[in-house]
């Protein structure tokens, strides 16, 4: 297998780690009421049937696991939990989010993390070795595993939270800059606020069901407030982005105003300009038509006069225009 990480925990509470998933599977099978933790790095449909049969994972959660493009959830089938984890990792200079996914499988004596991804597996072998240096019988719950790499995952919501702030910063001080590639970016960090709420706001429900199982399924007490903790963390992510999202559709709608205005500005400037230059077209085209008998034809003087009633015309349309502010 596709192995980044594998111990078994005795009931004692002596860890040993393994370096094959084959030995993995026989120590803990050896072990009386051991408890058994791997993490599987892209894994491939044999090495996840594999496991499946091992630990008696449900066909439909395999299935899952297969298919994969899930969304983040909790499913509990019989004494297995089954979790879709949906981690965030932000490229601050491309402003672009990058959402990965983790698959986990908890049972009574078995946790199970299937990840795609280098950052992904990095964090779950190193809150793995996080839980188990925990002491005592605490160290062989599976459930510990859970607590500490949920926590990893919201953690890791902060900075991101703080780096789309100062994005959200930037894009309000060029707000009215007249940077014509303002638009686009509120658009697309609207884009990627949408896909962070995505992976995160389902994190409160599965929190919740987390804590409602507790009593139910024997977690220990001791890491119901820590799940509650986590489950904090979890509302206060989704309410900075609710308030982010909000803010960014304000900027949009801001946006769109002053871009309606400088047209509504441009119009104006074009429409005086237009009846300025169509005062001395109408008085050329008047006097230049092909009549015998018209008036000032005869007069040595009407050509100037013609020449200065248009500039007359044009300097008095100009005063008015200017006057209202359209030019």
């Amino acid at each position: 297998m596709t192995l980044a990480y594998a111990a078994v925990v005795g009931r004692e509470g002596r860890v040993r780690e393994v370096e094959d998933s084959d030995e993995a599977f026989r120590v803990w099978g050896e072990q009386d009421a051991g408890c058994l933790t791997m993490v599987l790095d892209h894994p491939d449909e044999q090495e996840i049937y594999e496991a499946a049969r091992v630990l008696n994972l449900h066909e439909l959660a395999v299935e899952d696991t297969m298919e994969g493009h899930q969304r983040p959830k909790l499913e509990r089938y019989g004494e297995t939990l089954f979790l879709v984890l949906h981690p965030v990792a932000y490229r601050d200079r491309a402003e672009k989010l990058e959402v990965s996914e983790t698959h986990l499988f908890v049972g009574p004596d078995h946790f199970l993390a299937i990840t795609r991804g280098k950052r992904d597996r990095h964090r779950a072998v190193h809150q793995v070795r996080r839980a188990l240096r925990r002491s005592g019988e605490e160290a062989a719950n599976p459930q510990c595993f859970l607590y500490e790499l949920l926590d990893a995952v919201v953690d890791e919501y902060e900075p991101i939270l703080v780096e789309l702030d100062e994005d959200l910063d930037e894009i309000e001080e060029n707000l009215f800059s007249g940077d014509e590639k303002t638009s686009q970016r509120i658009y697309e960090l609207f884009n990627e606020v949408v896909k962070f709420q995505r992976a995160t706001r389902p994190l409160n429900y599965m929190m919740e069901l987390l804590m409602r199982g507790t009593q139910k399924y024997g977690t220990p007490e001791t890491l119901l407030p820590r799940f509650r903790d986590v489950k904090d963390h979890a509302i206060r992510a989704s309410d900075h982005l609710d308030g982010l999202r909000a803010a960014l559709q304000n900027a949009l709608t801001v946006e769109a105003t002053l871009v309606a205005q400088d047209q509504n500005d441009a119009m104006k400037k074009m429409s005086a300009w237009a009846a300025i230059l169509i005062a001395p077209t109408i008085i050329a085209g008047i006097y230049g038509m092909n009549f015998q008998h018209m008036p000032e034809l005869d007069l040595s003087w009407g050509y100037y006069g013609a020449l200065g009633l248009m500039v007359a015309v044009c300097t008095v349309l100009w005063g008015v225009f200017k006057k209202k502010d359209w030019l």
